[in-house]
Order: C-alpha cells, then structure tokens, then sequence
C-alpha cells in the first residue's frame, strides 16, 4: 500500500519517463545511506592514496625492484581492505532497499502470460482480458494495432501500451517495451523491458548523483 501511494502518480507517464524517475528516486535514497554511513574524506584520502601507490608501483615495476614493488601492493590491498569495511554497511543498505522496492516496477511493467489451447488463448494485461490466435502468420492480438518502431520479435500496441510477443512452449509471452531504442544494443535489441531500462538509466544517473552529492565511494 506504501509502495503504491508513493509511486502510483508515476504511471500517468510515459513508461520510460515513470522508469527513470523512479530509478533516479531509489539512487538518491540508496546514496543518501552512502552519504551518512560513510565518512566520505576518510573515503576520498584512501582512494588518493591508492592512485599515489599505483604511480608508485608502476615506476618500481619499471625499475626492476621487487622488494618495494610487495611492499606496495602489500599497503595497496590494506588500503583496499579499509575500503571495503567501509562500504560494508550501505552495500546491505542498499540491497534491502533494491528487494524493497524493484518488485514495484515488476508488478507494474512485468511480462504477461497467456496459456495456448488450441491454438487459441487469453492473456491479462493491466486487468484486462484480451484474446489471441496462432497461425502461419504469427499470433494474432485482438483490438490491437500495429508497433510503429523496430522490433526483434513480434511486437503489437495493445490499448495503448506496446508489447514484444513471444510463444514460449504452450504459452505465449507478451513483454511490455518500456523504451523503444535508436540502434540495437547487445543483450537488448531495439526494445528494452523494465529491467533492462531500468539499467541502461541507472548508470549515467548513479554517476550524476554521486558527482552531486559528492560520494566518493
């Protein structure tokens, strides 16, 4: 219920939109732990002290000498080890936040399926009930209309929203596209799912938000 009064206003948008505020929702919060849980110039020194060891290193690899190169890379896996101690706590943070809250999006955006009976069947997508057929030519979506965009499978407007249809054995599963793509991606293809949107927007904006936020780590 918590969940719903908080993100429900999301679905008004456009899925794509409503995926990338709510990927955007969920990293300031996950940073906002990082932010307090951490000491973040305690973070920063050993982070610039780990690239001073590295500079180091590489010049006593060059120079040949072994006994100062252990040395280094023995102060540089202490250094590290900090590191992780550090983080320890707003890396559970944040998964318990991820187990929270993603189940939303897939409650929302998550595939739908319908069981075949000769060669027939019905399928419900956002509680409603529609019909569809299997022939030579593929499947067939009542009262839906044809996907303007490419596709790597077979891809149908259903009321508005767009879908890739796939049989999967005595099943047919309609996958909602929540962001349609410029150029296939590895993985992805032209169309991207909710998880797989959910990804592509959560890079650039972790970067942003840390950069803003000033996280080092």
């Amino acid at each position: 219920m918590v969940l719903e009064f908080l993100f429900n206003p999301l679905l008004s948008l456009s899925p794509a939109l409503a995926v990338l505020i709510f990927s955007g929702i969920i990293l300031v919060i996950i940073n906002v732990f990082y932010k307090v849980l951490i000491n973040q110039n305690a973070a920063k020194a050993i982070k610039d002290r780990q690239k001073e060891i590295s500079k180091k290193l590489q010049a006593e690899r060059k120079a040949g000498n072994t006994d100062k190169m252990n040395a280094l890379m023995k102060e540089s896996l202490q250094e590290n080890s900090k590191l992780m101690r550090m983080t320890l706590k707003p890396m559970i943070v944040s998964f318990i936040i991820v187990i929270i809250f993603l189940p939303w999006l897939h409650s929302v955006y998550g595939d739908g399926f319908g069981q075949i009976s000769d060669s027939k069947g019905t399928v419900k997508l956002n509680g409603v009930d529609y019909s569809f057929s299997i022939d030579n030519n593929g499947i067939t979506v009542d009262n839906a209309a044809a996907y303007k965009g490419p596709c790597d499978a077979q891809c149908v407007a259903v009321n508005g929203n767009a879908y890739e249809i796939t049989r999967e054995g005595d099943k047919v599963k309609f996958g909602p596209i929540v962001a349609s793509l410029p150029f296939a991606l590895p993985l992805l293809g032209y169309t991207a799912g909710w998880l797989g949107w959910y990804i592509l927007v959560s890079i650039p904006l972790v970067i942003i938000i840390r950069k803003l936020m000033k996280i080092y780590v």
